[in-house]
């Protein structure tokens, strides 16, 4: 851990967060975990972090998600999620990543293939689980166009009827989004 001479408060705080890191560690709530040593360890972690270009070169072609459920079923869903992959496609890849403290997970899928047909059948693996765990087809990036058939995966009849309801009273010429997340009943 850096801590670039602030006095004993920041020794204080780093003891602390290493206390924390070690009882989440031993509590099985974490299974790895790293702290940099120095300032050019730091930059190499904040690089790795930060290249998300590199990652998708490396798993080019990739179908990306961006999904929220309980954070207490994410192992268990992300699990079942790379055993499905795996049967069906023997060198597939997953990485996840994100807002892990805040439901929202970034799913990056690999299976050799982006074709139309793949897409769906990675989507139906990567969506219909959230279904049964509460979770929803979009943590932060919006429903749109591609996630439009999946809305009732995680809206109910209702939810989707209000949703009408709410774009006609603000929007009752339908100027706006067209067609992005809700189909039109003109």
């Amino acid at each position: 851990m850096i801590i670039d001479s602030l006095g004993s408060d920041a020794e204080r705080n780093a003891t602390q967060f290493s206390e924390a890191l070690e009882s989440a560690l031993e509590r099985e709530l974490i299974v790895d975990a790293v702290i940099a040593q120095s300032s050019t360890q730091r930059d190499g972690l904040w690089a790795i972090r930060e290249d998300i270009e590199g990652l998708v070169k490396g798993l080019a072609p990739v179908l990306t998600f961006d999904v929220s459920l309980p954070i207490a079923d994410m192992q268990r869903y992300t699990d079942a999620l790379e055993a499905q992959l795996t049967q069906r496609w023997a060198e597939s890849k997953l990485v996840v990543f994100g807002h892990l403290g805040d439901g929202n997970l970034h799913i990056s899928v690999s299976v050799g293939s982006a074709e139309i047909e793949v897409r769906r059948e990675v989507e139906a693996m990567v969506y219909q689980p959230l279904a049964t765990l509460g979770g929803s087809v979009s943590a932060e990036h919006g429903i749109g166009l591609e996630k439009r058939p999946w809305l009732s995966t995680c809206r109910s009849s209702a939810e989707i009827e209000l949703m009408h309801t709410l774009k006609q009273a603000l929007d009752p010429l339908n100027l706006l989004n067209r067609g992005k997340v809700l189909q039109e009943t003109l």
